[in-house]
């Protein structure tokens, strides 16, 4: 595979990657597993649209702002995010 063809895949995959969260989905909704949550914050730092929230020492994610990119899943050290 030439220098090129390797190029041409990574951005492929990331424009689909990225095309892939330009928008909320309303169909599909991130849950949050209160008795694992901590409430330690990471999963709202790192949402980019601002749909996570710790409220009452829990991670809230508002649907309608969601983008269901996984950030909050991946950073998550409780597994709480699913």
């Amino acid at each position: 595979m030439t220098r090129f063809t390797k190029l041409l895949l990574l951005t492929a995959v990331g424009l689909i990657i990225f095309a892939a969260c330009d928008e909320p989905l309303a169909n599909a909704i991130l849950t949050v597993d209160t008795s694992r949550c901590v409430g330690c914050g990471k999963c709202e730092e790192v949402c980019p649209y601002g749909a996570i929230e710790i409220i009452d020492g829990d991670a809230v994610i508002d649907p309608g702002l969601c983008h269901q990119c996984n950030r909050c899943i991946e950073v998550c050290p409780e597994g709480a995010i699913y």
